[in-house]
């Protein structure tokens, strides 16, 4: 049983994580953090999440007042409140899985160092097929690389905040690290915001006379829910260390 808090518990990702670790037999959620002042802090997390029944763990409006009792906590926020997680999470030596992204390069520098002091996860995509869509990118660009211009083509709703994302960043340093000859830099961004569209990424190997696609598209964000919970069972009892949702799927 591994104890955690998840933060933003009216987040459109977070909520969705409350109700999927809710039916986990192995994951016990001890409560959550969100912004102060707004209705639900001190409410159980399952009504704030908008369950039909209640977790069991309320919402707190400061991460101190819960983190002790926890083992693990779990954050698809906004950067400033994740930067807050991790300062408690290394001060406290408790699991960290982020899956916010939008992080500056410093930002960054910081939540990947932590693994030197705690379990730390950074994940911009918990799918489990989006992880394994990143190993098969990986092969292409190895076998393409020399052979092909590659863009990437990412679709998200209108309220996502960076682009491009976290995600597509994350195809693209797999691709530019297998590649025999691209560089990061060699790669194209196309970012389009628009609706309610969960996620698409579409990788095109453009090729001369032909092009191959590679591409998932997530029509439910429940899919990146129960892959946050997977990844939450895989730090179960993890020492300090950098782990990936690579680690997961293996």
């Amino acid at each position: 049983m591994i104890k955690v808090v998840i933060t933003a518990p009216r987040g459109n990702m977070d909520k969705l994580i409350v109700e999927a670790a809710a039916k986990r037999e192995d994951i016990k959620i001890v409560g959550g953090v969100g912004t102060p002042g707004k209705n639900y802090i001190g409410k159980d997390i399952g009504t704030a999440a908008g369950l039909s029944e209640e977790v069991g763990a309320l919402v707190y409006d400061d991460i101190e007042k819960i983190i002790d009792e926890c083992d693990l906590v779990v954050d698809f926020s906004k950067v400033e409140l994740s930067m807050e997680v991790l300062k408690a999470c290394l001060k406290h030596k408790k699991a960290f899985i982020c899956g916010t992204t939008g992080f500056n390069e410093e930002q960054t520098k910081a939540l990947l160092a932590a693994g030197e002091e705690i379990p730390m996860m950074k994940a911009a995509n918990t799918s489990y097929v989006v992880n394994v869509m990143r190993k098969l990118l990986g092969e292409a660009a190895a076998k393409l690389g020399s052979k092909c211009k590659i863009e990437i083509i990412e679709m998200h709703s209108e309220t996502k905040l960076d682009a491009p994302s976290g995600t597509a960043i994350e195809m693209a340093e797999e691709m530019a690290e297998r590649s025999p000859d691209k560089t990061y830099d060699d790669i194209t961004f196309h970012s389009v915001r628009a609706g309610n569209t969960p996620s698409t990424h579409q990788v095109i190997f453009g090729c001369m006379g032909e092009k191959l696609e590679i591409s998932h598209d997530a029509y439910d964000w429940r899919c990146y829910a129960e892959g946050a919970c997977d990844a939450i069972e895989y730090m179960a009892g993890k020492g300090p260390g950098l782990y990936s949702m690579e680690d997961v799927i293996m």
